[in-house]
């Protein structure tokens, strides 16, 4: 949700542990910090200024920024590119860690319930889940940094109309309004390589704290991590740009509920700690005239 209430197209992903991932939005148009911050300051819904100098007369306004500004960039003073860079360093400082899992690891066999242990088998097992949400002990953020198709997008007769329409207008246009535009908004990575097999593939995000972070998918359309693992269950959504790690997982009721129970042992006690002590910030949508 932005500026007037009005509502993007995608689901807001977690800024937590964001200072290790590689590229940035759910397409990956983004490759650091400070060039995702660009694009909000700039975009039309979501901050409703319309130029670089609109947004430096904003804060120049406000004597503090001016001062902090100041000491901190000395001679570049306030401008675009030293707001993105003070709000991707306080980005990342936003780290999360400190889980059962963790500790688990670590060596504490009884961090995790048996419910969770189970569901832990089952995610590098008959789930194949680590096969795209990867976790080693040097890069343990359950997400390979990749983008897949899931069938979280259009059908495929949608798809070829949208494609054909970017691949003509290509050189006019550029991805962050396709991005958030309705439809095009289902190409995913494909509006940023022009490639076939990018076609409705997204980031796979971290599950480090996913039960903080509902809804789930780019488009938030799967409201709890039930729904989510129903949804790998059956297979996903059909379509001929589906990928082909995404199958029917044959998983029992109580399989698919150990592996939820898995995926909430990945909640920081420090980050769930936060979210039970802070009053967070609520507004409620309405429709764009």
């Amino acid at each position: 949700m932005g500026a007037g209430t009005k509502l993007g197209s995608r689901n807001t992903p977690t800024i937590l542990n964001a200072v290790f991932s590689e590229s940035f939005f759910w397409d990956g148009r983004a490759r650091s910090l400070e060039d995702q911050v660009r694009h909000p300051l700039l975009s039309s819904f979501e901050m409703n200024m319309e130029s670089k100098e609109g947004v430096t007369k904003r804060l120049s306004a406000i004597p503090e920024y001016r001062r902090q500004f100041s000491e901190v960039f000395k001679s570049e003073g306030l401008t675009v590119d030293t707001i993105a860079k003070a709000i991707a360093a306080y980005e990342r400082t936003l780290l999360s860690g400190n889980s059962p899992f963790d500790r688990f690891i670590a060596g504490n066999s009884t961090a995790l319930t048996d419910a969770q242990k189970r569901g832990w088998t089952i995610f590098n097992g008959k789930a194949k889940c680590i096969e795209c949400h990867a976790y080693s002990s040097a890069i343990p953020f359950f997400t390979d940094f990749k983008f897949h198709n899931t069938g979280i997008a259009a059908a495929d007769k949608l798809f070829d109309k949208l494609v054909g329409t970017v691949a003509k207008s290509s050189t006019e246009i550029t991805m962050t309004p396709l991005a958030h535009s309705t439809g095009f908004s289902e190409l995913g990575r494909f509006v940023v390589t022009l490639q076939q097999e990018d076609i409705g593939s997204f980031k796979t995000p971290t599950l480090r704290d996913a039960e903080l972070t509902s809804p789930y998918m780019h488009d938030g359309s799967l409201k709890t991590l039930i729904d989510v693992v129903q949804f790998y269950n059956r297979g996903g959504n059909p379509n001929s740009h589906l990928d082909k790690l995404v199958n029917r997982l044959q998983l029992s009721d109580e399989e698919v509920n150990d592996l939820v129970q898995f995926i909430r042992s990945l909640t920081s006690d420090d980050v769930l700690r936060v979210c039970q002590t802070t009053n967070p910030q609520t507004r409620t949508a309405v429709p764009v005239k």
